[in-house]
């Protein structure tokens, strides 16, 4: 019988982008990577369609919210490229 979620992670890299992002459990989960330190996690969709965005706390990443929810994965992953990206930026 096999695994419903693998563990192994999958690296996706934008190379314009300071922010690294990892799939992980076959999709329902991607972490962003900064530094080599992740920063935030997106899960879902949840039932409601909606995608968790996560914060965690970092000495990279100082966000207003620990919890987000957003309508897609692209508007989630481009909040922290706001947030995120623009902290390395400014290091």
């Amino acid at each position: 019988m096999g695994s419903i979620f693998s563990f192994a992670s999958r690296k996706s890299d934008n190379p314009a982008s300071a922010i690294g992002w990892e799939s992980r459990y076959d999709g329902v989960l991607s972490v962003a990577i900064l530094d080599d330190v992740p920063v935030a996690g997106i899960s879902g969709p949840w039932p409601d369609g909606n995608y968790a965005l996560t914060w965690w706390s970092t000495p990279h990443v100082d966000a207003d919210r620990k919890l987000e929810f957003h309508s897609s994965l692209a508007h989630a992953r481009q909040r922290v490229e706001e947030i995120a990206g623009s902290m390395a930026r400014a290091a």
